[in-house]
C-alpha cells in the first residue's frame, strides 16, 4: 500500500509536492495552490528494472528506464532516467490499483485515468 511521506522542504515554482511510496511504487505528484494536479512522476518496479511514467499538464507524457546510480556500493551517484521504456500495462495498472486504496481518492483516480490514457496509445 502506497503510504505518504511528509516533504519538509518545497519547490515553490513546480507547486506544493507530494511523495507516496511502497516496495513497487515511488509516487512523486505536484499540486497547484488550488490542489489540481499539474505533475506527477509513478516510478514504479523499485527492486526491478525501474521505469518511469511522467506526466505534465503543458508536456503531456514521457516515459523512460531508470539507472538508480548505484552501480557499486562505494559509489552513489543521483538517478538519471534513460531511453524510453515499454509500458506494461497489465502489470502496472492492476498495481496502482491494489497500491492505491489507502492514498487521497482524488489523487488515485487522477494517476489511474492517466495510466488507462497512455496505455491506449
Amino acid at each position: 500500500m502506497l503510504v505518504e511521506y511528509y516533504l519538509t522542504q518545497q519547490a515553490s515554482i513546480q507547486g506544493y509536492r507530494r511523495w507516496f511510496q511502497d516496495d513497487y511504487f515511488d509516487l512523486f505528484v505536484w499540486q497547484d495552490e488550488n490542489e489540481e494536479i499539474i505533475s506527477f512522476q509513478l516510478c514504479y518496479d523499485r527492486s526491478g528494472e525501474e521505469r518511469v511514467l511522467v506526466w505534465d499538464n503543458e508536456k503531456g507524457f514521457e516515459h523512460y528506464q531508470i539507472d538508480d546510480g548505484e552501480a557499486t556500493p562505494c559509489k552513489n551517484m543521483a538517478p538519471v532516467f534513460l531511453s524510453p521504456a515499454l509500458f506494461s500495462r497489465t502489470e502496472v495498472i492492476p498495481q496502482f490499483i491494489r497500491a492505491s486504496m489507502m492514498i487521497t481518492p482524488y489523487i488515485s483516480q487522477f494517476i489511474m485515468q492517466k495510466l488507462v490514457e497512455y496505455s491506449r496509445r
